[in-house]
Order: structure tokens, then sequence, then C-alpha cells
């Protein structure tokens, strides 16, 4: 067990560490010379570790966003999140979700080899998703079925590998054309795809990196310009709705509108920093991965994280963060005015990253108004997701102000609901 823990905890939850072992693997059954898979390797690490840098920046900078929030709206809500829920669930759980993981890694493996579908040949490898994924499959199996011990941890396992081999092959056919066939999505993310296909392809608009803007609007088709614009803007507009006081308290010091504006454009630079580590990582790991393909699960691609499909719209990706974001707040403000027993604040994980991966697709298939389209489509299915999977993590995380948040459990909730009847109707739950 020890040995399992060092894996999960130390190895297959640090990306880099993790997609390096797979770009080593992969590299030496192609039986590539010792210089080519020393720097396949190294540059699969070091991009990842850019890449997650970049992240670290501009959640950095999102984060005070939230608190801000909550003192604009004066209230206490449920904040959909995958990290700090994790947290919680491993105090309870540290044994239960690595021994899922493993099942459930082993599982997956096995369908994406014996399934004769095309579209079920990935690999899942986004390793902080896959715990996330272990975990709440955990809560799910005791809220809903009363399972505890070895029981529990199969259901997770079960549950966990047919979401890592099917939402991949979800996101396939919409992923190949864009990628030419080179990954797919492994994700939480992955209705995202469609609606930015469906909704998005609603608009037939210029695409987002081709707007011709006149005069000095020019620069904004530079996405990092645009963002050290807008985002200053936005931040402003959150601080003097919450007020000095609520920023002062949470600044470090200095004044506190060059404070507002700094996080803006901090958050500008951390997606730059993004986009780079992307292209690194790509670059070294694409090839890699083909001696996996090749000779242990033939025809497979990997499903990585979402970051690596912005490069295809950085502009149309920002577009559709601003609109996840502002269709966000106005959703928590109509749960506010009507009063809803429960109240899903803006989680900046998912108004980010969906958005931005919404916004991507928009753009590519209705052009800038598409992905403004599939920003705003994209926010109600994460929060309407985060409202109906909330029964079923409520009492575990209750008086912690969190709960584990994904557009994709929108799909897996009919489950989750039909499992609960079952249990209720067995006398296994209350």
């Amino acid at each position: 067990m020890t040995v399992i823990n060092f894996l999960i905890n130390e190895v297959f939850v640090e990306a880099p560490v993790f997609l390096g072992l797979v770009a080593l693997i992969g590299l030496l059954l192609q039986k590539k010379t010792g210089a080519e898979v020393l720097e396949g390797t190294i540059k699969t690490i070091v991009g990842m570790i850019i890449l997650n840098s970049g992240i670290g920046v501009f959640l950095g900078s999102l984060s005070p966003l939230t608190t801000l929030l909550n003192s604009s709206f004066g209230i206490t809500g449920v904040l959909p999140d995958c990290f700090g829920p994790y947290g919680v669930a491993m105090q309870t759980y540290g044994v239960e979700i690595p021994m899922a993981f493993v099942l459930a890694f082993v599982l997956h493996l096995l369908l994406v080899r014996i399934l004769p579908f095309k579209n079920t040949k990935n690999v899942f490898l986004t390793g902080h998703i896959m715990l996330f994924n272990a975990s709440i499959m955990l809560l799910v199996g005791r809220s809903a079925l009363g399972l505890t011990g070895g029981a529990q941890i199969a259901f997770s396992a079960v549950m966990t590998a047919l979401f890592w081999t099917f939402m991949p092959a979800i996101a396939r056919p919409i992923t190949d054309p864009v990628t030419d066939k080179r990954f797919t999505l492994g994700h939480l993310q992955t209705l995202d795809l469609p609606v930015g296909k469906w909704f998005g392809g609603l608009a037939k608009s210029k695409r987002a990196d081709e707007l011709e803007l006149p005069g000095i609007f020019n620069l904004f088709s530079d996405y990092t310009v645009l963002l050290c614009v807008l985002m200053p803007v936005m931040y402003i507009v959150i601080g003097l709705t919450a007020g000095k006081a609520a920023v002062d308290s949470i600044s470090d010091g200095g004044n506190w509108v060059i404070w507002l504006i700094m996080q803006g454009i901090t958050f500008a630079a951390g997606i730059a920093i993004v986009l780079y580590g992307v292209r690194m990582f790509l670059a070294a790991m694409i090839p890699a991965f083909e001696g996996i393909s090749k000779k242990l699960l033939p025809g497979t691609q990997p499903a990585l994280d979402s970051p690596v499909f912005f490069q295809y719209s950085p502009a149309g990706s920002m577009l559709g963060f601003v609109s996840c974001f502002v269709t966000m707040v106005i959703f928590t403000l109509v749960q506010v005015a009507i009063g809803s027993p429960v109240v899903i604040f803006p989680g900046p994980i998912f108004f980010f990253f969906d958005g931005a991966l919404a916004g991507v697709f928009g753009d590519i298939h209705g052009g800038w108004v598409g992905a403004i389209i599939a920003g705003a489509v994209i926010a109600i299915v994460i929060n309407v997701a985060a409202l109906v999977t909330y029964p079923f993590q409520a009492e575990f995380f209750a008086g912690t102000g969190l709960m584990f948040g994904g557009g994709d459990y929108l799909i897996w909730s009919p489950i989750f609901w039909l499992l609960k009847f079952i249990g209720g109707a067995l006398g296994l739950t209350a």
C-alpha cells in the first residue's frame, strides 16, 4: 500500500512527472537513441511545468474574484471546485481514493484494449482529474447506495473507469478534425465541445482571430493585448461593486485600484505562459506517445488536459471565458433573487477553463459570436450540473462551502439519481 500511495500521490498526481514517464516509455518503445529519449522526456516535463506555472499565475489572480463576489452579494453560497474538495475528501478517504484510482486505471486500459469502437481508443492522462473522478464516485456510492469499504471502492473504480473510457469517446469525433487525430480531451469538460459545435455553430461570423478592427483597436487582435486591457476593467468593476474595504482586506496594501489593475495584467501574463508551455509540451509528447499507441494499445490517442486546445483559438478562448464568467454571475444573481435554497457561486476554475474551451470550439464552428454563445451556454450547463449533483455531496461537505463540480456530471446525474432511487427502494439509504 505504501508503494501505491507513493505512485499516486507523488507520481500520478504530479502531471509533469507522470507525463514525463509516459513520454519516456513511448520513446523507449520506439527504440530512440539515448539523446532523443532524454530530449523528448525533458521537453515533455519542462513544457508541463511551464504550463502549470502559467495556470498558477492566472489562478492566483482569479481567486480574489470569488472573495469579492461574496462581498458583493453579502451571502454564503457553494463554490464548485476540484482541488479544495479533493483535499477534504482525502482526509476521510485517504486509502479508498488511491485504491479506487488504481483499480479504475487497470479497468480503463482493459476497456480501451478490448472495446471494438474506434472512438474508445483513448488513454485518459489528466492525472489530477482522474483523482477527482475517483473521489466523487466514492461520495456517490456512499450517498446513493450506502456503500462502504470494499464495495464503495469497487463502485468508484467501475464508474470512474467508464467515465475515463466513454467521455473522451464523446469528445473524439469533435476533436479529430481539429487535432488531426493526434490527441483528444480527457477532462470534466467534454460537454464544452458539443456546446461549442452545436450552439456556437448557430452563429456565422468571422473567426475571432480574423477580426479586422479599425485604427488603434487593431491592437486588440493580439489576445495578450486584449487581455491586458479587458481583465483590469473587469477587476475594477467587481472591485467597485464590492467596495474599497473588501479589496483592501485581500490586497497586499498600496492603492486598491492599482492592485486590481495588476491582478488583471497578471492574469494575461499567466495565459501567455500557458500557451508557450502547451506548444513545447505537445511538440515532445505527441511523437513520444506514438510508441505506446503502436506497441501496447494500437490505434489509441492520449486524452489530455483542456489547455492544449487553447492554441487553436486564443482569442476565441478569451471571449468564451468572459461570456461564461458574466453568465455565471447572472445565474448566481437570479438564484439569490428567487431565494434558491442552494446558491452556486461562480467557480474560477470552471468559468475560465470551461468558458475558454467552449469558446475555442464555438469560434471554430461559428466565429467570434459563436465563442460568446458557447461560453454563455456552458456556464448554464456547469451550474445546472452543480445543482443536480450537490445533494450527493451536501452531507459530506457540510460547513465547507465546497463541492466537486464539472459540466460532464450533467450526463451522469440521471445515473446517480437512478441509483439513489434504487438505494432508497432497497432500504440502503434514508
